[in-house]
């Protein structure tokens, strides 16, 4: 139910999980601007985690597609639909239409999710683009036909802004917010050796979490076997994203041939121990940007983290989607790999092919310095946030901008 406050009244809706995560850094921001405003958090894909803030509302269920049903994906949207997706998007519907007294809407994701703001809210409404660049595919005439009806809409980089201020949606680029969720480091907060080769693997946030999580491990196995014939060790941080089970991810990497027989003295931090002598694994539960400042390439089957980690000018390796043959990369990876240019190399989905790719990226200093600068030059300075903020507590004041 909403509550009542001093402060405006805004509702953020996402439909996605790197979208709520960005949902997280505008409340927060918003905020800073807006001590007594009334925050909630309405999630068309997937679950708020019980204490989460902004608190979750509405009717909120997990999918076994974790919400990739888009670009024509019609077997995950059939897995949906036989779970129950046309009643849970009816009681959503529902919902939005009981929330005409706030002050303002939020809309971060897809048009899809601006569209049901719009139509069933009828509220002022921000709209932060996420799903759409002209570096993949550009918006469609049909979709900036509804992004026009936003008050305001902030593209996810400069081109997208452009294109869509030419056809007459208020568009601006104010940076990308995914990159405010990553907080300075405190300096030595994990145990890293210098001396070590350093990844970062990102499993990422859905129910494939602890499926990737093994085959990274089991790659980076065969990995420190080759640099063991150099005298180079190895150390894997394994993020475990807020949404993926720390049990499941775990299982599959003791499968996989390391034992994990011990914390650090961190909660947050487990410690595993493989078979290969110079292989350091570390589970990490949050604490993300301090996992990406302790390494140095990353092993990412993730969507946000991998661009978030692209934007700290990490080189980002990937295996391409399973099941496509080794000659291509699948949709999720080629949309992806269009929107950081050189900062991602995809590899087949194949250990051999894997291996060897990684450590050709090892081997050539050059070229992991290009990936760096192109992750970087994608994805922008931290600070949209700040700035998204201000606008919408505009908005919400005002009715208007």
């Amino acid at each position: 139910m909403m509550q009542r406050g001093a402060g405006p009244s805004i509702l953020l809706v996402s439909n996605g999980y790197g979208e709520a995560a960005i949902c997280g850094y505008l409340a927060r921001a918003i905020a800073e601007r807006s001590p007594h405003a009334v925050l909630e958090h309405l999630r068309l894909v997937g679950q708020t985690p019980d204490g989460a803030w902004p608190p979750g509302v509405g009717p909120q269920r997990e999918m076994p597609s974790g919400g990739l049903v888009t670009y024509g994906n019609a077997r995950n949207l059939l897995r949906d639909v036989r779970s129950g997706l046309v009643s849970l998007s009816l009681r959503q519907y529902g919902f939005l239409r009981t929330q005409r007294a706030r002050d303002a809407i939020v809309a971060v994701g897809d048009v899809y999710c601006l569209a049901v703001c719009l139509a069933f809210a009828r509220r002022p409404t921000a709209f932060v683009a996420t799903a759409k660049s002209e570096y993949v595919a550009g918006h469609s005439r049909f979709e900036a036909l509804i992004a026009r009806r936003a008050a305001v809409t902030f593209a996810r980089d400069e081109p997208t802004a452009v294109a869509l201020e030419r056809r007459g949606v208020r568009a601006q680029w104010v940076g990308n917010a995914m990159m405010d969720g990553l907080a300075p480091p405190q300096p030595g907060s994990l145990p890293v050796r210098d001396d070590a080769v350093r990844f970062a693997v990102l499993p990422g946030s859905r129910r494939d979490a602890a499926a990737n999580a093994g085959a990274a491990i089991r790659r980076l196995r065969k990995i420190a076997r080759v640099l063991a014939e150099r005298g180079e060790s190895v150390q894997a941080f394994v993020s475990i994203a807020e949404s993926a089970s720390e049990r499941d991810v775990a299982h599959a990497i003791e499968r996989e041939g390391v034992e994990l027989s011990s914390r650090s003295g961190d909660a947050d931090v487990s410690l595993g121990t493989a078979p290969e002598p110079n292989l350091e694994v570390m589970l990490v539960r949050g604490r993300f940007a301090e996992l990406l400042a302790a390494s140095q390439t990353v092993l990412g089957q993730a969507g946000t983290a991998n661009e978030q980690a692209a934007g700290l000018g990490l080189p980002i390796i990937a295996a391409s989607d399973p099941g496509v043959p080794p000659e291509r990369v699948g949709w999720y990876r080629r949309r992806q790999q269009r929107l950081l240019g050189n900062a991602l190399l995809v590899l087949p989905d194949d250990d051999e092919a894997f291996v060897s790719g990684v450590v050709q990226v090892l081997d050539d200093a050059e070229r992991r310095n290009r990936m760096a600068a192109a992750g970087k030059q994608r994805m922008g300075e931290p600070g949209a946030a700040a700035k998204i903020a201000d606008i919408v507590v505009t908005l919400a004041e005002c009715g208007r901008l």
